[in-house]
C-alpha cells in the first residue's frame, strides 16, 4: 500500500475522502431514490431465483466504475454486476493491482424495503486485499481499512472517525450471522442445523453490514458457504485490522479473492476454532471435502 502512495503522491486521508465522496454521492443520487421505488420491471434475477439484481444496482456500478477507473492509476475494475455478464471474469482474478466493486451488498433487502444494505469498494493487490470501504447509507456509516494500518468507523455526518477494535470475548452466549448458501446439498442441511442449534444465529443479508457488526463487537461470527471478490475482501481486510481472523472453514487457509469454499470469521483465534467444531464438528463428513 505504501508503494501506491508513493507512486500516486496521495495519502490515505485523501483516499478514503474520494471513496467516501463517491459513495455518499451514488447513493444519494441513484441508490436511495430508487429504495421503496423499484417498480417489478425494475427487478431481474441472476444465478437463482432468489438472486437479485435491480436496476439500481447496474447504474450505480455504472457510475462508480466510471469515477473509480485510473484513481490511484488502477485500470482494472471487477463489479459484481459486470462480473456476472462477463462469465470469463476469472481472468481478472491474478492482476498485480485491480479494484473490486459491490454497488449495493444486500440486494434482496434493498428490493424488500429492508435498512441492510451497503456499498462497497475494495483494492486488491495479488490476489489479497490491501484496502477497503463499505457504506452503510441509512446509518450515516462509512467504514474503511488499509493494510496494517487499522480499521476505523466514520459517522458521515459530523467526520469523526473512531478505530475498530473488537474486544475479547466470551462465550456465554454465541451470537453471529450466516448462511450455508454455497454448500453441497448433502452437508449443507447439518451445517444449517448447527448454525441453528447450537448458536443465537441471526440473518442480516449482508456481507458488508456483518462486518461492520462483527468489528463493532455486535456479534461473534460470520459463517458463509462460499466466498465472492467483492463480498469478502471487506470481510477480511476489516476484521483482521480490528483484531479479529479470517479463516476458510475447511482448512483454515488464508482468504484470497480466488479462494472457494465456506468461511468463518470471528472475534478471536479461540471463538474461531471453537464455533468451528459447534458448526462443523471434526465427525462431519464437509470437514474432508475438496472444493
Amino acid at each position: 500500500m505504501n508503494d501506491i502512495l508513493i507512486k500516486n503522491n496521495a495519502t490515505r486521508s485523501e483516499i478514503v475522502e474520494f471513496i467516501m465522496n463517491l459513495l455518499i454521492n451514488v447513493n444519494k443520487d441513484i441508490i436511495l431514490p430508487y429504495h421503496k421505488n423499484l417498480k417489478s420491471e425494475d427487478i431481474s434475477t441472476k444465478t437463482s431465483n432468489d438472486d437479485f439484481v435491480s436496476i439500481a444496482d447496474k447504474k450505480s456500478e455504472d457510475i462508480i466504475t466510471n469515477q473509480l477507473r485510473g484513481f490511484l492509476d488502477v485500470s482494472d475494475i471487477l463489479g459484481e454486476e459486470t462480473a456476472f455478464l462477463d462469465k470469463q471474469y476469472d481472468k481478472y482474478l491474478d492482476k498485480s493491482i485491480l479494484w473490486v466493486v459491490d454497488p449495493i451488498d444486500g440486494t434482496k433487502n434493498y428490493i424488500n424495503g429492508k435498512e441492510n444494505f451497503c456499498s462497497m469498494i475494495s483494492l486488491v493487490s495479488y490476489k489479497l486485499p490491501i484496502a477497503t470501504f463499505i457504506y452503510y447509507p441509512l446509518k450515516n456509516i462509512f467504514v474503511y481499512a488499509f493494510k496494517n494500518y487499522g480499521a476505523f468507523i466514520v459517522n458521515t455526518n459530523n467526520k469523526i472517525s473512531t478505530r475498530l477494535s473488537i474486544k475479547p470475548s466470551k462465550l456465554f452466549k454465541i451470537i453471529g450471522s450466516g448462511g450455508t448458501k454455497g454448500i453441497p446439498d448433502i452437508y449443507r442441511q447439518s451445517i444449517l442445523d448447527n448454525l441453528k442449534t447450537n448458536t443465537e444465529r441471526l440473518f442480516i443479508g449482508s456481507a458488508g453490514i456483518e462486518t461492520i457488526m462483527l468489528a463493532n463487537n455486535e456479534i461473534q461470527f460470520v459463517f458463509h458457504g462460499r466466498v465472492t471478490p467483492w463480498d469478502h475482501s471487506p470481510m477480511d481486510l476489516i476484521t483482521k485490522e480490528a483484531g479479529g481472523c479470517v479463516y476458510m472453514a475447511i482448512n483454515k487457509g488464508k482468504f484470497n479473492i480466488k479462494s472457494k469454499g465456506s468461511i468463518l470469521a470471528a472475534s478471536n483465534f479461540q471463538i474461531w476454532n471453537n464455533i468451528r467444531d459447534l458448526i462443523i464438528p471434526s465427525n462431519n463428513p464437509y470437514r474432508k471435502y475438496i472444493n
